[in-house]
């Protein structure tokens, strides 16, 4: 049985933020109202959709605008270390493929 969000005229849209506690709770109805299967592919839709709006507004993460674990820090460290080395090696004309 597949339900699509068009055969549902008496749906009410409703443009706000949410917190998790009330994404879990529209979920929960979600899963209620149209099964875990089909609430399954709605996810998948919206995280989609998430991404495909992400990317055309061109909103990128860096790797300071995440939390790092303290005792983590280091392997973080390494890691910008090691592009550095590669970044130098490619602009000094060392690398071929």
């Amino acid at each position: 049985m597949e339900v699509l969000m068009a055969e549902r005229p008496t749906q009410v849209f409703h443009n706000k933020v949410i917190d998790g506690t009330a994404m879990k709770r529209l979920i929960s109805r979600f899963i209620d109202h149209y099964g875990i299967g089909y609430t399954s592919h709605i996810l998948d839709q919206v995280k989609t959709l998430g991404f495909r709006q992400a990317t055309a507004a061109s909103i990128s993460l860096g790797i300071d605008d995440l939390l790092t674990i303290p005792s983590k820090r280091w392997l973080v460290q390494d890691a910008e270390q090691q592009s550095v080395l590669w970044k130098n090696t490619i602009i000094m004309g060392m690398y071929t493929r």
